[in-house]
């Protein structure tokens, strides 16, 4: 029997606690929304899924301090896949992920791609999300879901006993995978871009390194007796077999362990190998794309909006930038930096974004192409305050309005620090070495309790190689708005008679507002 009680109220309400849902949950409670995340699951995954954390997603990581630790849980393994008859075979072919080399990150990222299993990041965001007084409930679900003038009211349903409830909350985020319920219960269509099939994947535990020569790679493919992949999961000893998976074999009846255990013996080329099974995963090899990402106070993130295949290991880190993007608008909105209107352009930028990525996922590709680094850095959105060009394909844009800044090492208060490091609590405003009046209105700005702060180069940061200068395009007089999220919302190239009047409009259009309700009247 199901009880009633007396609702809930949360600025944020994210369904779906996968590293989608939890990026969100972290970008908004960062930026100051009181935010609840509710999962049907028991508890994070258990499963590794994706492995592939690409340089972009370990900038914001590391953006919250968590580089670290999600690199502490990954592999060391060669960034390329092999191709060979068996895992055991010496004679491999191999070739490039479409993942970036360190090798060329080290100008562009103070980053680099970590091989992070999903059920060691995704624990590491719900730690963090914790400490920022983010709440997390485990197995409830979405039972209905109801819009209105002043938010949402959902009713959710706690698994174990059947006890429902009503949450209200100003926003509802959906991020509850491909299947999403919120994206049905908000009448959001889902166009299907294309599929390959489904697989079968096998978690298990054996003694594999010492058996195979040479390095471990991102992937093994291998190709007798069947096509099939052996990805290295976090330690060693820990794989996965995936092979796909056809109705025809499902007729035959459910696999047993003795199956499974004979499958990797044989793709393996190993006879005598004692494979541990730990888990089995079946999942559809294909991309979806949603009709749209936002319907009033719902919003979409993730697989809910937009899915991937693994190739080019894009999909979990389009859906950390949606989260990334998202939630520091939903923040500021609920503490009033930022106007309403500010969320009405998640979609315009994100959408474009998860589509390409899911057509792209379908293409297959030897990588080893410029779009590597454009899936990373090449992202340029059309931003309010400026006329963002045209995104060249695959072509790295620079420091240009809507794209992200660039990094660049500089040094402040005698510490060497990436300019990307002061980015994701205010919009900063980089200037040139002459920028001492952007400085001043900055700081006007910020005095009337604007979030904006300067970071002027020869003040407050040592440039003295011009390398920050040189990656910004910054004169004497130039100067450029980052928002939280690290994408440029504005750039001046020369200083203006009035200072403060332009920064002032550009602020207010970063942030939503319009001339009839922005603060201080500032002129446009």
């Amino acid at each position: 029997m199901t009880t009633q009680t007396e609702s809930i109220s949360y600025d944020v309400l994210v369904i779906g606690a996968g590293p989608s849902g939890l990026a969100t949950a972290i970008a908004a409670t960062r930026a100051g929304a009181r935010v609840l995340v509710l999962e049907r699951h028991q508890g994070t995954s258990t499963f590794p899924k994706a492995t592939g954390v690409r340089p972009r997603t370990m900038e914001i990581l590391r953006s919250w301090g968590l580089e670290q630790e999600v690199q502490a849980g990954g592999a060391d393994l060669r960034l390329a896949a092999a191709l060979s008859a068996t895992l055991a075979d010496r004679q491999q072919q191999d070739f490039s992920l479409g993942i970036p080399q360190p090798e060329t990150l080290a100008a562009l990222s103070p980053s680099v791609t970590a091989i992070s299993p999903q059920d060691h990041l995704e624990p590491v965001l719900l730690a963090h999300l914790r400490s920022l007084g983010g709440a997390v409930r485990f197995h409830t679900e979405l039972v209905e879901l109801d819009q209105h003038d002043g938010g949402v009211s959902v009713r959710v349903r706690a698994v174990d006993d059947g006890a429902e409830e009503r949450i209200e909350a100003r926003y509802v985020v959906g991020a509850d995978g491909g299947g999403s319920t919120v994206r049905r219960a908000t009448g959001i269509n889902e166009h299907q871009l294309g599929s390959e099939g489904e697989h079968l994947a096998v978690l298990f535990h054996g003694a594999v390194e010492e058996r195979i020569r040479g390095h471990r790679y991102g992937l093994h493919i291998v190709t007798t007796p069947e096509s099939g992949v052996f990805v290295p999961s976090g330690t060693p000893g820990r794989w996965v077999y995936d092979r796909e998976w056809s109705a025809d074999r499902d007729a035959q009846g459910v696999p047993t362990v003795e199956d499974h255990q004979a499958a990797i013996r044989m793709a393996a080329g190993m006879p005598d190998l004692d494979p541990e099974i730990v888990g089995v995963f079946r999942w559809t090899f294909g991309a979806a794309v949603a009709e749209r990402m936002q319907n009033g106070r719902v919003f979409l993130v993730g697989d809910a909006a937009h899915r991937t295949t693994p190739r080019g290991a894009t999909g979990m880190n389009t859906g950390i930038a949606d989260g990334h993007n998202l939630g520091w608008k939903l923040g500021w909105v609920v503490r009033g930096w930022a106007d309403e209107a500010l969320l009405d352009s998640y979609g315009p930028e994100r959408h474009p974004v998860g589509l390409r990525n899911a057509l792209s996922s379908l293409e297959a590709s030897d990588g080893g192409k410029p779009e590597d680094l454009a899936h990373d850095f090449g992202v340029v959105y059309p931003v309010p305050s400026g006329d963002a060009p045209a995104a060249q394909e695959y072509a790295l844009p620079g420091a240009v309005t809507g794209a992200r800044a660039p990094h660049a090492w500089v040094e402040r208060d005698g510490r060497r620090v990436s300019l990307l490091d002061l980015y994701g609590n205010r919009l900063v405003l980089v200037t040139g070495r002459g920028g001492d009046a952007w400085r001043r209105a900055a700081d006007e700005l910020a005095g009337h309790g604007f979030p904006v702060a300067a970071a002027q180069l020869g003040h407050d940061l040592a440039d003295p190689r011009g390398t920050a200068a040189g990656a910004y395009d910054l004169g004497d007089g130039s100067a450029v708005l980052v928002r939280p999220d690290g994408h440029i919302a504005w750039r001046a190239d020369a200083l203006p008679t009035l200072p403060l009047t332009d920064l002032a409009a550009a602020v207010h259009a970063a942030l939503g507002w319009v001339p009839s309700n922005a603060p201080l009247g500032a002129s446009r």
